[in-house]
């Protein structure tokens, strides 16, 4: 089996969370719904303004975006390129004077915004037989695109590169380490109390990390995100119990979902 892998990195990032309405805040990791966007605007798969547009024009559209429905059954892995130290992270402000931005004198609107500086990925897609897989392989190894992919806005833009196709192998057999984010569900961490108070480990002379996160995996249109899952990022050693969606790459466990 292969995976396409490439890294994604940006000048200026804001994947936007949606639970504050006067601050914009950002998560850390690219969650799989704004990953699927992403590769939907290389291929040329519509989007939300699109349904939005056909809907004010009283036409019928389906119910969630095209790129959602025809890439959402694809199987992605998110390597944050980082290591103890997190992406570093300002408030923007800025005014938004359009005139009907606010109800308040003078009809000026400040936003504020959380933007990630710098950011880097390394993301995997799975292989499966769609004929949407074959277009994104190609897409991205002949580095052409239909819309230009950005993160968050449409000032941010995307870089792509490093992007080749690696071979996979599902996993058998019990493994202690996973080198992407994963499912909180699946996987124990390994805790030892001497090593907790000396903030290292003994045997490997390194310092541990250990990033989690809630993101988003479905989408639904009446209210948006839908389901969300606890997505885990760390060096500490596992007690992994479900190795099913865990592939080997270049040596590395890689958890796809």
């Amino acid at each position: 089996m292969e995976t396409i892998k490439f890294d994604l990195s940006a000048n200026l990032a804001i994947i936007r969370k949606p639970d504050s309405n006067e601050t914009y805040y950002t998560y850390n990791f690219p969650h799989k719904i704004m990953l699927l966007g992403l590769l939907g605007a290389i291929i040329g798969l519509n989007g939300y303004n699109y349904n939005l547009l056909q809907k004010n024009l009283g036409k019928k559209v389906n119910e969630n975006p095209e790129f959602y429905e025809k890439l959402k059954n694809l199987k992605i892995g998110i390597v944050p390129n980082l290591g103890k130290e997190n992406f570093s992270r300002k408030i923007q402000a800025f005014n938004n004077s359009v005139g009907y931005a606010s109800n308040e004198i003078g009809n000026n609107l400040i936003v504020k915004e959380q933007w990630l500086e710098k950011p880097s990925w390394t993301i995997y897609i799975l292989k499966d037989e769609s004929e949407e897989y074959q277009k994104i392989k190609d897409y991205l190894i002949n580095k052409k695109c239909e819309y230009i992919p950005y993160i968050g806005k449409n000032d941010h833009f995307a870089d792509i590169n490093n992007v080749s196709v690696e071979q996979t192998e599902q996993l058998g057999e019990k493994i202690n380490k996973i080198n992407s984010l994963y499912d909180e569900q699946i996987a124990n961490i390994k805790d030892n109390l001497f090593d907790e108070i000396l903030g290292f480990e003994i045997l490997e002379n390194r310092k541990y990390f250990l990033y989690k996160e809630l993101l988003p995996v479905s989408l639904n249109e009446k209210i948006g995100y839908n389901k969300y899952k606890e997505f885990i990022y760390t060096n500490k050693e596992l007690d992994v119990e479900d190795t099913s969606n865990i592939y080997k790459v270049n040596n590395k466990n890689i958890y796809y979902f």
